[in-house]
């Protein structure tokens, strides 16, 4: 940024913290910069930061440069001084973060500044950063083209717009909370990920620290309680026992199994219950290995128990879905059968009235009746009330069957309830086959019904007509006159 000056002006000394560079040199007034320089460093600079060049003499003039000074002014200043006369310079920097943006005009300073820090406070100023973000930092560098990355800071040389990610940080950290009980999770809302560098460069100055703060936060995550407090990370495991951790944040040195196995926890799948088992082996391997000494071993032998456990529950699992599907045969043959029941008893009435009738006329032929006779007015009425028993008999029929069904459909709708507090959704689309099948045979039972009726109460009408016409007394026409006056 300064590097158009360098001939010109001497004693540069220059500081970056977190919100402000600055920069202090001296150069004299027959050497001064043109007010064209000052302007073409300040175009530089995003607008999202406030810039100030502060002059002052031995005499103890000075004068301000700023994006609304004027170069009129600039000049006379410079114009009333001795060639020889020497000008102290200050210039600062006040940087804010915009647009997920950060400026970074001189990186060492910058690192060594975060660096330089207790790991608690170093800490405190990255989940400032973050915080000030939706899910991801860019920090622009001023004066490098080296580039590194984590999930969710970027390091880029200036004007490089080209950032994707596709890691979810509130996602992630909703997970964590759910999962851990990190006790300090308002002051330092972090994520190991947030410092796993998944491109970097050699000589990266925060390589050292960012592996540190990442260990750190892992053992926090992999924790059942954990907090930060007084420099220091107290660790609470439970599993098949309970071990106990206090650590000084000093003496915590890196470790990329720890994250490993927090990556795992996290990524896919249930959460808490890879957490519960990654705990339980944790607990017996702290006899043998600290905590933060866990090494590979650890960690293939917690895949090891979480594949055994995945291979009881998929036992399980497919024995729930095989319990689902010969419930689901099982409902479908009874409807089927309650379904053809009404046909059944239709069948069984028919043909119990035509026995009825074929008995009455047997009954006239052994007696030595004439058939021209056979239907006289109380076998008429006897005939037209066993056809208002059928009436009924169906009623009562239909009436059952009704009831028969819709229990067999509260069963069905019962077990799916209590399936969704055991299968995803999806997985219940899948065993009860979106209720395809129970749709289908609905439609089916009742189109069944709808035909068994209509043939059922077609006979007895056409029974009620062959009788009335055929009877010697019609009762039901001889009703109908009666009421009709004739």
């Amino acid at each position: 940024m300064l590097e158009q000056l360098q001939s010109r002006i001497s004693g540069l000394k220059e500081r970056e913290s977190r919100k402000i560079y600055e920069a202090a040199f001296s150069f004299r007034a027959d050497q001064a910069p043109a007010y064209s320089e000052w302007t073409g460093i300040m175009q530089e600079i995003p607008v999202r930061d406030q810039m100030g060049v502060f002059l002052q003499t031995d005499d103890e003039e000075s004068f301000k440069i700023s994006r609304t000074s004027e170069a009129e002014a600039y000049a006379e200043f410079i114009s009333d001084l001795a060639a020889e006369e020497e000008i102290s310079a200050k210039l600062e920097i006040h940087k804010s973060v915009s647009d997920n943006r950060c400026s970074v005009y001189n990186f060492r300073e910058f690192s060594d500044d975060i660096m330089n820090l207790p790991l608690n406070e170093a800490l405190t100023v990255f989940s400032m950063f973050l915080n000030e973000t939706n899910g991801h930092m860019v920090f622009e560098l001023f004066d490098s083209t080296d580039i590194f990355h984590t999930k969710t800071m970027f390091f880029l040389p200036a004007g490089n717009a080209a950032v994707s990610t596709g890691f979810d940080r509130k996602q992630r950290l909703a997970q964590c909370r759910d999962t851990s009980y990190f006790y300090s999770q308002e002051s330092y809302e972090l994520l190991p990920d947030d410092f796993k560098i998944e491109v970097g460069y050699g000589g990266n100055p925060f390589q050292s620290l960012f592996s540190r703060l990442e260990t750190i936060l892992a053992a926090c995550f992999l924790a059942t309680n954990s907090a930060i407090q007084d420099n220091k990370a107290k660790l609470q495991i439970m599993g098949q026992r309970s071990v106990e951790y206090t650590y000084s944040l000093n003496d915590m040195h890196e470790n990329p199994v720890l994250y490993k196995i927090y990556d795992w926890v996290y990524s896919g799948g249930n959460p808490m219950d890879k957490a519960i088992i990654a705990r339980n082996i944790i607990c017996l391997h702290c006899k043998y290995e600290s905590f933060l000494d866990m090494s590979d071993k650890v960690r293939a032998a917690i895949l090891s128990n979480y594949n055994l456990y995945l291979k009881e529950n998929v036992t399980q699992y497919l024995e729930l879905k095989g319990k689902a599907a010969e419930f689901i045969n099982g409902t479908v043959s009874r409807t089927g059968e309650y379904a053809m029941e009404l046909l059944d008893k239709f069948k069984s009435n028919i043909l119990a009235i035509f026995g009825f009738m074929f008995t009455v006329v047997m009954a006239d032929i052994v007696s030595g009746q004439s058939l021209d006779h056979i239907f006289t007015k109380d076998i008429t009425l006897i005939l037209e009330l066993v056809l208002a028993g059928s009436v009924i008999y169906l009623i009562i029929c239909y009436k059952q069957s009704k009831y028969q069904l819709r229990k067999v459909y509260e069963s069905y709708d019962s077990l799916k309830g209590l399936y969704e507090g055991i299968l995803t959704e999806d997985d219940i689309k899948e065993c009860f086959q979106d209720d395809k099948v129970i749709s289908e045979m609905k439609e089916t039972v009742n189109k069944s019904e709808k035909i068994s009726l209509a043939v059922w109460v077609g006979v007895l009408v056409v029974l009620a007509v062959i009788i009335e016409h055929v009877g010697d007394e019609p009762i039901i026409r001889g009703f109908m006159k009666a009421l009709s006056g004739g």
